[in-house]
């Protein structure tokens, strides 16, 4: 093993200690009884009762800080309420706090994505066209390097520049509040698939049938492959919850 595949190895056993972290305090705020304004446990508590290092709860409830789930005051941490004037925080606040947060955000996108697709296949230019191909090397880059902060980033801009095709402020708007939720929702969804070989190139084949709809102006082609990525994210997530097998989609691998 070289020099650079030992450090990303040593990244990944990070990550994975991380989201283990992660996980177990999710699962103690779920569980604890804990409510908005109620004192959470002190590093060490946490330390002991996790079993982990003190620095590495140091860094989780930084996180925790970040989406406002807890806040610092005189005396210690405590469980926040979301902010009710912003829409954002109350949802990364979901992620975190509620197991079927992402179930619930694949239920929204197919409600926002599959109509927007049908109506992107109309309404389309010949430069949205060319910003999709764009994002689709994008997508193609991070699959063939790995990279995940690209994968996310690139497939997040595919699905939002579809919506924004549409012509329609209001559902640009929806797409752009719930942007932080949209991609963290998708790192976490894409770190467990890509656990499974070929898994990235037929996420990316998807995409690229959906793009071929729109190029094509075909409204009913798009509503198709648009529904059936969504349902297939749907059906491997929940296999990998249930411990089952998981057939990655179909692929060309095409550029």
């Amino acid at each position: 093993m070289g020099v650079a595949q030992i450090s990303e190895w040593v990244k990944e056993e990070e990550t994975r200690k991380f989201d283990q972290i992660m996980e177990k305090i999710k699962k103690l705020l779920q569980t604890g009884g804990l409510s908005p304004g109620d004192r959470l446990l002190s590093e060490r508590e946490l330390s002991e009762k996790l079993e982990v290092s003190r620095s590495s709860i140091r860094e989780a409830l930084k996180v925790l800080e970040i989406y406002g789930v807890i806040e610092v005051r005189l005396g210690g941490r405590y469980i926040k309420s979301p902010d009710s004037e912003s829409i954002v925080r109350p949802l990364a606040y979901s992620l975190i706090l509620k197991n079927n947060a992402i179930t619930e955000l694949l239920e929204t996108r197919k409600i926002i994505e599959i109509q927007s697709g049908k109506i992107a296949a109309v309404r389309r230019t010949a430069e949205d066209i060319i910003v999709l191909k764009d994002i689709l090397s994008d997508m193609y880059t991070a699959t063939k390097t790995n990279d995940l902060a690209l994968k996310v980033e690139s497939d997040y801009n595919f699905h939002c520049h579809i919506v924004n095709t549409c012509r329609n402020q209001v559902l640009s708007r929806v797409m752009s509040t719930i942007s932080d939720l949209y991609r963290e929702a998708l790192t976490i969804s894409r770190k467990k698939l890509g656990h499974f070989s070929g898994m990235e190139e037929g996420i990316y084949e998807q995409h690229y049938k959906i793009y071929e709809a729109i190029r094509n102006g075909e409204p009913e082609t798009a509503e198709i492959r648009i529904t059936e990525h969504i349902e297939s994210l749907e059906l491997e997530l929940y296999q990998i919850e249930k411990g089952e097998q998981v057939i990655p989609p179909k692929s060309n691998t095409r550029k």
